[in-house]
């Protein structure tokens, strides 16, 4: 039952920010949106980062193969 009451908070708190976000209670759309672009730069920041390790990776993998023949 502890468990269904923690399933039920986490319910009723999206709720609240959904009509916080839909009818615009206390900026939140601003603060939405704000947070969204914030993420959207973390997800680029970590996709570049990525895409460096690999290039890295591959760098290494192939100096690896070289020596190995």
């Amino acid at each position: 039952m502890y468990l269904f009451g923690k399933i039920s908070l986490i319910i009723w708190i999206v709720i609240i920010v959904s009509l916080a976000i839909m009818f615009d209670w206390y900026g939140s759309r601003e603060l939405a949106q704000t947070g969204l672009e914030k993420t959207q730069e973390a997800v680029e920041k970590l996709s570049e980062t990525g895409d460096h390790m690999q290039g890295a990776l591959d760098v290494i993998k192939e100096e690896k193969e070289k020596m190995t023949e």
